[in-house]
């Protein structure tokens, strides 16, 4: 089987800057990084009058962003210390690292998160001038602003423990975390989710969560919010909202990920879809590399990745033998040493949407591409080797 499958332009467009509004009163203030597979996404909630504000800052984000962040903050409050509180999802350093700097800017800011979170957290050394811990077993909603109250929606391994989500009913916004977070492709960097764009959601939880029992779990959680959910703002990618919220929950329901990928009995299930994959993917790279590379990236016993134990070749004939999904990986690791960003961009393309018409699960296919501060110059494992 042939697919036809078109590589993203590797021209940056025009990222969106400055505050991005997602609903009234609710703005992204992260960056949009059209060089980068993982955008970071910040969150301002803003409450009151003009006069007397309560501005809400959800998941402050990466240091690496930071200067981003604090411009698109300025725009709308004059400075950072017109945050009144910020909520923490988990401790991810993408989520939590510019937490001390909104202490810094307001040395009577609050924090909200639950207490597995602020476990870790406090290691950090930022002291929030009150800490609010978020216990969804004494009580389902907390009052953020006056008369505003929020929803606790905890989603325990998603991909934390302690994970818990917000919701904001005036709004119908549900603040999710890494929850319905996702890659996006290079240049991709459009603030509102399209349903192309969930081959990335799908490789970011197949990567990072641990079983589709727990996302199980929290779409049950979900579904339950009264009124319904109409905008899911994750932490990752993009804002996900109209009808492509409940479909994005239906196909998150049944989604494998992590652990689910490594039962054995899956490998008969989708392994003639992998071969037939596998084969697209030979027959595109030697349009660009040449049949004979090809085959001696394939071939070269001097990398030990067990490669041969799940494809055998023969001359020129290539074989599936067992274990797709990690032989596909293991292909796509092969041909991608040495490589441009955009041959492997390009070549991720084709896996992304072989994956989707077959109706396979994503390999763990986005190594070495994050952040366009890095050159196009890729290490021997795949690593980029340019230094900041």
């Amino acid at each position: 089987m042939m697919f036809n499958f078109t590589s993203p332009e590797m021209t940056p467009p025009q990222a969106p800057t400055g505050p991005l509004e997602v609903r009234p009163g609710c703005w992204m203030v992260g960056r949009r990084n059209p060089n980068s597979l993982l955008q970071c996404n910040t969150y301002i909630r803003s409450f009151g009058s003009e006069h007397s504000p309560l501005n809400v800052c959800l998941d402050p984000g990466s240091r690496v962003d930071f200067p981003v962040i604090e411009y698109n903050i300025c725009q709308l409050m004059g400075d950072l210390d017109g945050i009144s509180s910020f909520t923490l999802n988990h401790q991810d350093p993408d989520v939590v690292g510019n937490a001390l700097l909104l202490c810094a800017a307001n040395p009577n800011v609050s924090a909200l998160m639950t207490e597995e979170v602020w476990r870790l957290v406090q290691h950090l050394d930022f002291r929030p001038r009150r800490l609010h811990l978020a216990n969804a077993a004494r009580s389902d909603w907390l009052t953020v602003a006056d008369q505003h109250r929020w929803q606790l929606v905890p989603t325990p391994f998603c991909h934390f423990r302690g994970a818990m989500a917000f919701y904001d009913p005036e709004v119908r916004t549900l603040f999710s975390g890494d929850l319905f977070g996702g890659l996006n492709r290079p240049c991709r960097v459009h603030l509102w989710a399209e349903e192309a764009d969930w081959d990335g959601i799908a490789q970011f939880h197949q990567i990072y969560m641990p079983t589709r029992e727990a996302l199980r779990y929290a779409v049950r959680q979900i579904r339950a919010l009264q009124p319904a959910v109409e905008v899911i703002a994750p932490q990752h990618g993009h804002v996900i909202a109209g009808d492509l919220v409940p479909l994005f929950l239906e196909r998150m329901e049944n989604l494998l990920v992590g652990l689910d990928l490594l039962a054995v009995e899956l490998d008969q299930t989708y392994l003639e879809g992998y071969r037939q994959l596998i084969h697209h993917v030979f027959s595109w790279s030697e349009k660009t590399l040449g049949r004979e590379e090809v085959l001696r990236r394939l071939k070269t016993p001097e990398i030990h990745d067990g490669l041969e134990r799940l494809v055998t070749i023969r001359g020129e004939d290539i074989q599936v033998e067992r274990e797709g999904y990690t032989a596909l990986a293991r292909v796509y690791a092969r041909l991608a040493r040495g490589e441009t960003v955009e041959f492997l961009n390009a070549l991720r393309t084709q896996i992304m949407g072989g994956c989707t018409v077959l109706n396979l699960p994503i390999p763990p296919i986005g190594a070495g591409l994050e952040e366009g501060r890095h050159s196009e110059a890729i290490g021997p494992d795949g690593i980029n080797m340019t230094p900041h």
